[in-house]
């Protein structure tokens, strides 16, 4: 295929810019900030100051100005979260927030969870998750909470929320178009396009409305890093396209119904195996079984959801109750050789679903000088895995109640108490409590700290007595235990925030202890080995004589994460202002075997900051700048092989880097927008390698910005690249 040439779009980048400055040059008027309105901390709308946790807020015109296709990409610049470690098999990023992996973080559309199972997308594919995001005209704000919110949110919220709050449907007809394109300078390097529109509007005047919304994304192959054979960080040929819509009812002034569907997919091309070695590629097929690998010639990633709700506005209160059902589902993985049960031969196809049914209602009550959020909430997770056994499906279930109290002691002093009990069919139960404390000390400055929990669960199949997966290409089988429990964190954090209408500065500390980690466990002996059969203390999962033994899990080690969050906002002068964020953490396994080791491979420093000038109401032109120092290459010393050779040449290392990014936006009217830029302007290599002599005495080298194995760790960015996005209102 021919390659695109990336000098039109930097033509049409200098084009914007001239044009604007030769545009309606329209004297600058100041701008007066008003109150962010937050809902995520405490279910209720309150003023960002007041919010009990460490939040910040992604706005639209942010969303707008970010070539963003998966939800990682919108968060790059926000305090706390890091992105920037490892990629997945389909080149999509981590949120790993305040030290924790992206597991540990709780997705909502909302208010309703999107988080499911990693278990239906095994072996590296978990990033996939972040890839299920409704097309960005549709999204209002993004609110982040940095820090547990298992009261509020259950399971899953240990590291933190992120909730995607959509735009409201409009009692007038309107919609948005948003075309965009992002083409890269380097031949061999994926360009993509994408495409969004978002209709909405009244059916019955002040009574039904609807919204119908749709993206699609078409992104190229990419040609191999040089040096790699499997695992690759250069995205694979894609299709992702996202549909849905919401019916909304209104039955009278103290009621509201609503409905809202979605249908996501995500496919990925296999046919050079970088997602997975593709079945019948190393032996002719039928040969032998073990030509059976795992993995089809494409991948596909799917999810559906449907969502029920009524909203009600009450003399007493505020009631708000929803039930959703999300099915997620991996398509393309297939049975590997040895691993198969009896039922099932090596290639066939092998199912990963995962179904979630969430239920929850809660009230908030304004009593006097409290108000007194009481809620509860069912959940019930199934998955279908056949890895486990043909047709085998797990099941968990769990029954929350939850209460939390903002009293206002005080005009300018609130006190946020409460507690969420979970009743979880695998584990028992559970009580998370928190506790905030919020004084505004004067009009620009408020004090903020307090104590919150997580907890994340067990999955159905972590809680299974019996094979639940397997690893190394179908060689390595894990089984479950029903004795494992929940990983819990305590966070302890202070902060302030300074708000003179000129100057926003944010500065939190935190101190975040977490236990019952699940770990790897001592290996189980197989009773059923062709070489070792029947050992003391065997264990017996099926007849799988290729294997010794089994992996498991156990809750063994204990770990500590600990940091600071500095964001800033500052207008130097009404045509020229800059946001800034600085972030220095350090995560550490504190008990176990594994101690000393990092919990998480995050910088120790990271900072961002744009810079944007005002040319005049029509015109913007920033200058983005990224930092983040080194990282480690492997989490333990390593002593033998090429991986000691490493170790001692790199120090241990990943370097760090800066990386700047240049970009404009030109609002023609009030209906037409364009937004562009130059992203990784001085093109650095994230694939630049150093030489070593490797262990054979054979001429070998390494990445100075990633570490590639079975797994990725460290940082992969594209070259110089150019985007440009047209988005249009009607």
């Amino acid at each position: 295929m021919a390659r695109f040439n990336p000098h039109p779009l930097s033509a049409a980048l200098l084009a914007l810019v001239s044009g604007a400055v030769y545009a309606n040059n329209a004297e600058p008027t100041t701008t007066h900030q008003l109150s962010t309105i937050v809902v995520s901390a405490a279910g209720y709308e309150q003023d960002i100051r007041n919010a009990p946790a460490s939040i910040s807020v992604v706005t639209k015109e942010d969303i707008e100005k970010k070539n963003a296709t998966s939800i990682a990409d919108l968060l790059s610049d926000v305090p706390g979260i890091d992105i920037r470690d490892g990629i997945g098999k389909t080149s999509g990023l981590n949120i790993k927030m305040r030290g924790l992996d992206n597991e540990y973080s709780l997705i909502l559309i909302d208010g309703r969870r999107q988080t499911t199972s990693i278990d239906v997308t095994p072996n590296g594919f978990g990033e996939s998750a972040n890839g299920f995001l409704p097309p960005l005209a549709s999204i209002e704000r993004i609110e982040v909470i940095r820090g547990p919110m298992a009261t509020r949110y259950g399971s899953e919220a240990m590291g933190g929320v992120i909730n995607i709050i959509t735009k409201k449907i409009s009692d007038e007809w309107n919609g948005n178009v948003t075309v965009n394109g992002n083409v890269m300078e380097h031949g061999g390097e994926a360009d993509s396009w994408k495409t969004s529109l978002v209709v909405n509007g009244p059916i019955i005047q002040d009574k039904l409305g609807v919204q119908l919304r749709g993206s699609y994304l078409d992104r190229q192959k990419s040609e191999r890093v040089p040096g790699t054979s499997g695992r690759d960080p250069r995205p694979s040929e894609a299709d992702i396209y996202d549909v849905g819509g919401k019916l909304s009812f209104k039955l009278n002034d103290q009621n509201s119904f609503w409905i809202d569907g979605f249908h996501s997919n995500q496919t990925y091309k296999n046919d050079d195996s970088r997602l997975g070695t593709q079945d019948w590629t190393t032996v002719p097929r039928g040969a032998t079984e073990l030509g059976a690998t795992g993995y089809k010639d494409k991948l596909e990633f799917k999810r559906d959801q449907i969502a029920l709700g009524h909203d009600g506005d009450y003399s007493f209160g505020q009631w708000t109750s929803y039930v959703s059902q999300t099915q997620t589902e991996t398509v393309g993985r297939t049975i590997p050789h040895n691993t198969f049960p009896e039922n099932a031969s090596a290639g066939q196809d092998r199912t990963l679903k995962n179904t979630d049914l969430v239920a929850d209602s809660h009230v908030v009550l304004p009593i006097a000088d409290h108000k007194l959020t009481v809620g509860a909430e069912y959940k019930e997770a199934k998955i279908a895995d056949d890895i486990a056994g043909f047709g085998s499906t797990f099941k968990k279930d769990s029954f929350s109640v939850y209460a939390e109290d903002e009293w206002r002691i005080l005009e300018n002093l609130g006190f946020t108490l409460g507690g969420r009990y979970e009743d979880h069919s695998g584990f028992g139960g559970q009580f998370s409590p928190r506790a905030y404390l919020v004084w505004n000390a004067n009009d620009n400055l408020t004090l903020k700290g307090g104590v919150s929990t997580g907890y994340k669960a067990p999955s159905a199949k972590d809680l299974h007595n019996g094979i639940i997966s397997i690893t190394g290409q179908g060689t390595s089988f894990n089984v479950g235990s029903p004795n494992l429990k929940p990983e819990e964190s305590t966070n302890y954090e202070l902060g302030f925030n300074y708000n003179n209408g000129n100057l926003d500065l944010t500065t939190t500390a935190f101190f975040n202890k977490i236990k019952n980690l699940i770990t790897d466990g001592p290996e189980l002996l197989n009773c059923s080995s062709a070489t070792n059969p029947n050992q003391p203390g065997c264990v017996s999962y099926g007849s799988h004589i290729t294997q010794n033994s089994f992996n498991q899990k156990i809750n063994a080690d204990e770990a500590e994460t600990k940091g600071i969050e500095l964001s800033l906002k500052y207008s130097i002068i009404p045509e020229w202002d800059i946001k800034a964020a600085y972030t220095y953490m350090e995560s550490e396994i504190t008990k176990g075997k594994n101690k000393g080791s990092y919990l998480s491979n995050v910088p120790k420093n990271a900072f961002n900051m744009t810079s944007t000038w005002h040319i005049n109401d029509a015109f913007d032109l920033w200058l983005q700048h990224e930092y983040k120092s080194d990282r480690k290459r492997y989490d333990t010393e390593q002593t033998t092989g090429d991986a000691a050779i490493i170790y001692n040449a790199t120090n241990n290392k990943l370097k760090g880097y800066n990386l700047f990014n240049l970009g404009a936006s030109y609002s023609v009217n009030d209906q037409l927008r364009f937004n562009g830029s130059v992203n990784n302007l001085l093109d650095k290599d994230f694939s630049s390698n150093g030489s070593y002599i490797d262990a054979q005495g054979n001429p070998a080298s390494y990445y100075d910005y990633m570490q590639i194995s079975s797994s990725m760790s460290g940082t992969y960015l594209s070259g110089r690249n150019y985007w440009l996005s047209i988005s249009y209102d009607f």
